[in-house]
């Protein structure tokens, strides 16, 4: 039995010693596939990554949670930089933006901070600000705290209040002492490979998923170990950050086209960004019917069209905008 028991435990420690080997590689050559798109700047003692394109009024791009700025470089940000100077930046701990030890580093108004900062050193002046999903609470966080750095603010899909329940089970799982971190090293990269297609797929629902979405903003760069968990801390972390800052959505002061698709599986149209608006004086929300969690790819018309209205200081349309799916900007109409 005692050498069953020895011959078991050393296929064991082979196997997983062949997954830490195998993660290491992965991270190598996923790291070589998808390098960094842009430059560098340095708050805070945090390097962060950035792609500064195309000359205007300015707008500042922040992406949500499980991804980095290549999301955004693989939408909107091309056409946004034919008219627009525009900002993209990794969020801390993503893409190629560094993870430091700031306190808190995973709450929003920090993130906010040090995105700010970074806007400030490159001289970028007044701006309109896009944050999508997780990104839309760092957005929230920024006009509470930097109302005269803005010209206009657009959460689109926004998570911006607490919701029922709580987060996938990996998320937890990847923060427990000792198993988190061997899981990290060992199991997240195949497991990230086998539930990644699902996780696109559900992202986009019920919208159909462009054709390479995966390999086109490097996705495999989440199932680095450090990005994982940062990604994981930021989502656990994400419903008390929430039910703190949505308290104050009273007192934002800035412009604001709200965009949301009502299909959205991921983050609920009717839990976020219905009560936002009604916080906010004189905002506008589009809801963009039928559509998903991406509305950049799919409406991007009408997301370039509220980020383009803001930036020529038009105010926003107060109310609701009900858009039909694949409808016009012409046919739009008030609800």
């Amino acid at each position: 039995m005692g050498r069953i028991m020895g011959i078991t435990l050393l296929v064991l420690a082979a196997a997983f010693g062949g997954l830490y080997a195998y993660t290491l590689w992965f991270v190598n050559q996923t790291e070589e596939r998808y390098p960094p798109l842009g430059a560098f700047v340095e708050v805070e003692g945090t390097r962060l990554h950035y792609v500064d394109k195309g000359e205007g009024v300015p707008v500042v791009l922040v992406h949500g949670a499980s991804g980095n700025m290549r999301d955004y470089a693989n939408s909107i940000l091309d056409d946004l930089a034919r008219t627009h100077r525009v900002i993209a930046f990794d969020r801390p701990g993503h893409g190629w933006s560094e993870r430091s030890d700031i306190d808190d580093i995973h709450d929003p108004a920090v993130q906010a901070r040090l995105i700010n900062a970074a806007v400030r050193k490159l001289g970028v002046g007044r701006h309109v600000l896009v944050g999508h999903s997780w990104g839309g609470a760092v957005a929230m966080a920024y006009a509470l705290d930097y109302p005269d750095d803005l010209i206009g603010l657009v959460p689109m899909s926004g998570a911006t209040h607490p919701w029922p329940g709580g987060v996938a089970w990996y998320h937890d799982l990847v923060h427990t002492p000792v198993i988190g971190g061997f899981f990290l090293r060992t199991l997240m990269v195949p497991v990230g490979q086998q539930l990644k297609g699902a996780g696109v797929v559900g992202n986009f629902a019920p919208d159909e998923a462009p054709e390479g979405f995966a390999d086109a903003i490097g996705l495999d760069l989440l199932f680095r170990p450090t990005t994982f968990a940062a990604n994981s801390q930021d989502v656990r972390n994400l419903k008390a950050a929430l039910a703190r800052q949505s308290e104050r959505y009273g007192d934002v002061d800035v412009p604001t086209i709200i965009i949301h698709g009502g299909g959205d599986r991921s983050v609920s149209f009717k839990l976020h960004s219905v009560p936002l608006h009604e916080a906010i004086a004189g905002s506008e929300l589009i809801r963009l019917r039928g559509t998903g969690h991406m509305p950049h790819y799919a409406a991007p018309e009408h997301v370039l069209d509220a980020i383009g209205r803001l930036a020529r200081g038009e105010a926003p349309r107060s109310g609701i905008t009900v858009v039909e799916k694949g409808a016009s900007l012409q046919v739009a109409a008030a609800d």
